[in-house]
């Protein structure tokens, strides 16, 4: 039976797991037997095939024509941005344009496509364009020239986009939903699912006025990361705080899913055992965003490649948590990197990006046998 996400955490806490106490290494749990099932089976593809479908029935035929896809449509498939509608099209049916019953069966569906905190993330960001839409329309109306009207007509929930790819419940299909500062791609190959790339991002990260100021969306991302900073040594540090300047954005953004093919930092091996647990659960927050099978399944991989293939690398800061800054987390089978933008609607410091990705299999490529040049327009 698979190790979940919470149980390895706790046994790590409580020290109830075998480790090398001279190299202070947490010892990763034992992988399953042979004839265990795989964590991605159960019910997971089938509640995902049947939510699509129901997505499917409810839009009109006009809908219908512009959602869905052949499977290997690729160059839709692995088309996506974080940018304003205005600066890029999408394809596929358009969330603003659907009735309030086929909006439900759309939750439905991602309620079907992740966890709880997945779900709620996703939707959280759809929700926050809508709130800088409001505070970017307050601040142009009292006089400030900061935001270009074309950004404020796109910056609304209203601009996401849903297609599918191929029939749900084929032996291989997927789904897209893609929209300003979020894509979520789904690809289903028999039993088994994969859930990259994931881009989130967030602005505000933090709502700072009205009921719903201190609310974030993308709540522990930075913060796991910065603990795992503090928690290095000065010469940790000097190795994984990498020189120059901040990048202007995740490296691995739309179109540039080979960008970074080499590993830099500091290497997992180097840890501690605090330290480790840290950065696996850095790992674990962004893997469980996935439905919890799917989640399982990819962290069985991270496993079964060794703890000690990560590698954790910084760029920025490393003692002012309300500046600018860069992280990355990297291995053979993740890439996580997570960003503090230049904020375009308001407080400089206010405005975050995310990503997770699996290097071999993005897309199910690896399990399809085929590479995925990765389709962006910018």
């Amino acid at each position: 039976m698979a190790v979940g996400p919470l149980a390895l955490v706790a046994g790590l806490a409580l020290g109830g797991c075998r480790g090398d106490a001279a190299e202070g290494r947490p010892a990763l749990p034992d992988p399953p037997s042979s004839d265990a099932p795989s964590a991605a089976t159960g019910m997971s593809p089938e509640r995902m095939a049947d939510a699509a479908r129901n997505f499917l029935a409810a839009l009109s035929p006009e809908q219908r024509e512009a959602a869905e896809f052949a499977f290997d449509a690729d160059a839709e498939r692995t088309r996506w941005s974080n940018l304003p509608a205005s600066i890029v099209t999408r394809s596929g049916a358009r969330l603003g344009d659907l009735t309030d019953e086929q909006r439900r069966r759309l939750h439905h569906l991602l309620r079907a496509s992740t966890s709880s905190q997945g779900y709620q993330k996703i939707a959280g960001v759809i929700r926050l364009d809508e709130v800088l839409h409001e505070e970017a329309s307050a601040a142009v109306e009292s006089g400030e020239e900061r935001v270009p009207e074309r950004l404020l007509e796109s910056w609304t929930s209203a601009n996401y986009w849903i297609a599918v790819f191929g029939q749900p419940g084929d032996p291989a299909w997927g789904w897209l939903i893609n929209g300003h500062h979020m894509a979520a791609s789904f690809t289903v190959v028999g039993d088994r699912i994969a859930f990259t790339p994931l881009f989130l991002g967030a602005e505000p990260h933090e709502i700072e006025r009205g009921l719903e100021a201190g609310w974030r969306v993308l709540a522990n991302e930075g913060e796991r990361g910065w603990r795992l900073l503090q928690a290095l040594s000065a010469e940790q540090r000097a190795v994984a705080v990498l020189g120059g300047e901040i990048p202007f954005d995740v490296l691995t953004g739309p179109g540039r899913k080979g960008s970074l093919s080499e590993f830099s930092g500091l290497r997992a091996s180097s840890l501690n055992e605090v330290q480790r647990t840290l950065m696996w659960e850095l790992v674990q927050e962004y893997a469980a965003n996935a439905d919890d099978a799917a989640a399982d399944a990819q962290l069985d991989k991270i496993r079964a490649d060794g703890l000690d293939a990560l590698h954790f690398a910084w760029i920025g800061p490393t003692d002012d948590r309300t500046a600018r800054y860069y992280y990355r987390v990297h291995g053979p089978s993740v890439l996580i990197e997570y960003i503090v933008e230049e904020g375009v609607g308001g407080n400089a410091a206010n405005h975050v990006h995310s990503i997770m990705r699996d290097p071999g299999n993005d897309y199910g490529e690896d399990w399809l046998g085929k590479h995925y040049e990765e389709h962006h327009e910018r």
